[in-house]
């Protein structure tokens, strides 16, 4: 039973690696040897392509979904040719929280490509702070949101930022950590493949050294000598950014591992096996076009900043054109006169309960974390941390304007509370 299982399944992917030859053109095909014969090179040689583990960051966007679509068909032609091939790890990552569709439009890939049932093949995604088996059900989209939903309200209380700024520096942090976590559990990966072109790599390079720079968590060799020793840093800048009432970690140390995690980058082969084609058939099981997205923000789902914009149009906007009001008073004015117990349950003293409850769940932060704010109690470091993460975009570009942190300004200006 079990020899007829692998002939059939044998079969199974030898259609499914015909139909993706079959709608590449034949640039497509030329690079896609050239792109296998890269892989052996990095495995060692043929003979090691069996223990050979690489890991890829899918995104929603259509160039991550081409890039699987592609790795697929290596891992498949290389089966036919030897009695292994390379393991192939996906994790699905979408930032802040990933949404059914978009946990729906990776489920079709992944059944397009017959990856479900391939044991060469390990589907994953980031579910809060853990690295989880993929799951397309809607309750898992719910598991990991209080988390983040949390870490974007903290983040925007404590800096005063452009709404660009919230899915900004903090998304690649968040990116860099589940990418730790991947990589911390066993059997980990000897490469990650990316399509991120070579000047986006090292911007993304440069604000990571800068960043860890600037919060003195970068040891002097930490960065230059793999991918996971980049991560772990971030990843630690992570947890202080989301956790801003302590200290900020020692700096970072090289991690023990055998090789540094290589990159695989594919920069010379882009236009050929990532071009407009027919390739993007095979994927969808839909009609429209998967989205395009630059590659540095095909991890951020992207109605979240457009959400984010909305709502801070609509805060600014005042309620009577005669008068510009403050947030508190334009939007809550009912509780203007419950202003001074407002500012007794944010400074720790005796209040009504209904106060504190209203102030909670207006929030969405509990009220010692409030108070956090409130009083500026920051860990050493942290403001000008926080400062220098709500200064750039998505794209990592610089923001035209300078966000403060609020905290400074409530010490001076406690009515701004």
């Amino acid at each position: 039973m079990s020899i007829v299982h692998d002939q059939a399944m044998h079969f199974i992917y030898q259609q499914v690696l015909e139909r993706l030859l079959s709608h590449m053109s034949k640039e497509q095909r030329v690079s896609l040897q050239l792109f296998i014969q890269r892989l052996l090179v990095a495995a060692g040689g043929p003979e090691y392509i069996g223990t050979f583990r690489l890991l890829v960051v899918q995104g929603a966007d259509r160039r991550s979904a081409r890039l699987l679509a592609i790795l697929r068909a290596a891992q498949l032609s290389i089966a036919l040719r030897a009695p292994v091939t390379f393991k192939l790890r996906v994790l699905v990552s979408c930032l802040p929280a990933a949404s059914g569709a978009q946990l729906e439009q990776h489920e079709r890939h992944f059944n397009a490509l017959f990856m479900h049932d391939d044991p060469r093949v390990q589907l994953e995604m980031v579910d809060g702070a853990a690295v989880v088996p993929f799951c397309r059900q809607a309750d898992a989209t719910t598991r990991g949101w209080p988390l983040a939903r949390e870490a974007l309200l903290l983040f925007g209380h404590l800096v005063d930022a452009h709404p660009d700024a919230l899915l900004g520096s903090r998304t690649h942090l968040e990116l860099a950590d589940a990418l730790r976590l991947a990589l911390a559990t066993y059997p980990s990966a000897d490469a990650l493949v990316t399509a991120m072109p070579a000047g986006q790599r090292r911007r993304f390079a440069a604000w990571a050294r800068r960043s860890l720079r600037q919060a003195g968590l970068a040891g002097p060799d930490a960065l230059h000598q793999c991918v996971e020793n980049m991560a772990n840093c971030l990843g630690q800048l992570h947890v202080a950014a989301g956790f801003p009432g302590g200290a900020l970690a020692t700096p970072c140390s090289a991690q023990a591992r055998t090789l540094p995690l290589r990159v695989i980058v594919i920069d010379d082969l882009l236009a050929q096996l990532l071009g407009e084609g027919e390739l993007d058939k095979v994927l969808g099981g839909r009609s429209e076009p998967v989205r395009h997205a630059t590659p540095m923000s095909a991890f951020v789902d992207p109605l979240a900043l457009v959400q984010l914009h909305e709502l801070a149009v609509r805060c600014k906007a005042p309620v009577a054109p005669r008068q510009a009001l403050r947030l508190l008073q334009s939007r809550h004015a009912d509780m203007l006169v419950a202003l001074p117990y407002l500012h007794r349950a944010l400074q720790g003293k005796s209040c009504p309960d209904a106060v504190k409850d209203w102030i909670v769940n207006t929030s969405g932060l509990t009220l010692a974390q409030l108070r956090m704010v409130y009083k500026g109690r920051l860990g050493p470091g942290m403001e000008h941390l926080l400062a220098n993460l709500a200064r750039r975009d998505v794209q990592l570009r610089l923001l035209k304007r300078k966000a403060a942190p609020r905290t400074s300004a409530r010490r001076h200006h406690p009515d701004g509370a």
